[in-house]
């Protein structure tokens, strides 16, 4: 690679002195304390609702499940599966919130297209769109949230919460643990970045939603698993590691933006079957319904570059 990779050996070698007396479990769960710390912030700005709190913490707990994963053996494996499953029943409650805040916002950036581009210029057919795709999923937002603030009040949160403590202040070592952190560390990211390449491997033109968004996940646990072995508290790598952490990125941002306009579109089309049974206009929401599609597919143009980085990103690892 280039200077920046030059700079990155550097920095890695000046770090060797520090690292070498740490062993690989008491390295790992400084990252893994460093994200429970943020979780526990952004709590009280969830139960408040504050803009992004969701999103934030949804994005914590799966940080927090990727680093279980990718780093799970240095843990005893079913006190870190346990784990993992409880933050996932997390996740999914904090997502049914979050998806609705997405729709949200993909309705109001594809009507405002449309009313730019001339697609939707009726007034009626604009207030049908809205009331629809905006102001119901508004409604359904709030519900959403109540419900989840309510559970977050619950023993059963207590308990979770108490869960990832616990295993925060001492959690069940294995013996590979005891090995130094870089060592063994830098091992179980090169499993990480090659598991995300055989995945993007398997992609091709009659790939289904549920496939990619397969893939989608192993870059975004490339990126967390990368990510905390090279960012603050825990910089252990720098140069390749932080190229595997952006092209993980890449990856999950792409193929998450196609996703959101692939399940938008859906969402349209379920809606302009409702109004046509109400009898409301129903004709533009195929037209948004095109339109999300027409993204959705603009999106996979650019899937293959970024396969290749993560190719070049995972042989650039492996050679350190």
């Amino acid at each position: 690679m280039g200077d920046g990779e030059a700079q990155g050996s550097t920095a890695e070698h000046d770090n060797d002195v520090e690292v070498d007396v740490l062993d690989a479990g008491t390295a790992m769960l400084t990252a893994l304390r460093a994200v429970g710390e943020r979780m526990s912030q952004l709590e009280p700005a969830v139960l408040a609702d504050e803009p992004d709190a969701v999103h934030q913490l949804r994005t914590y707990v799966r940080r927090l499940r990727s680093l279980l994963a990718a780093y799970g053996p240095l843990f005893d494996v079913s006190v870190a599966t346990g784990l993992r499953r409880r933050y996932r029943t997390f996740g999914r409650e904090l997502g049914v919130v979050r998806d609705l805040e997405v729709r949200v916002q993909v309705a109001e950036r594809a009507l405002a297209e449309a009313a730019e581009e001339g697609v939707i210029a009726d007034a009626e057919e604009r207030e049908a769109v809205q009331a629809r795709l905006i102001d119901a999923e508004r409604a359904s937002h709030a519900l959403a949230h109540a419900r989840l603030a309510e559970r977050e009040r619950s023993a059963r949160a207590d308990a979770r919460r108490d869960a990832l403590q616990v295993f925060l202040d001492d959690p069940p070592r294995t013996a590979l643990a005891a090995q130094p952190a870089k060592q063994v560390l830098g091992a179980l990211l090169e499993l990480e970045a090659r598991h995300a390449v055989r995945r993007s491997e398997r992609l091709d033109d009659a790939s289904d939603t549920e496939t990619l968004h397969a893939v989608r996940k192993a870059g975004r646990r490339l990126r967390y698993a990368a990510e905390a072995v090279s960012k603050e508290p825990l910089e252990l790598f720098d140069g390749r590691a932080h190229a595997l952490a952006s092209v993980g990125d890449d990856l999950h941002d792409l193929l998450g933006d196609h996703r959101d306009e692939v399940l938008f579109a859906e969402h349209v089309r379920r809606m302009a079957a409702h109004a046509a049974h109400d009898g409301a206009p129903a004709a533009a929401f195929e037209r948004l319904a095109v339109a999300a599609d027409a993204r959705a597919a603009s999106q996979l143009k650019h899937l293959p570059k970024v396969v290749r980085d993560l190719r070049s990103a995972t042989r650039a690892w492996e050679s350190r």
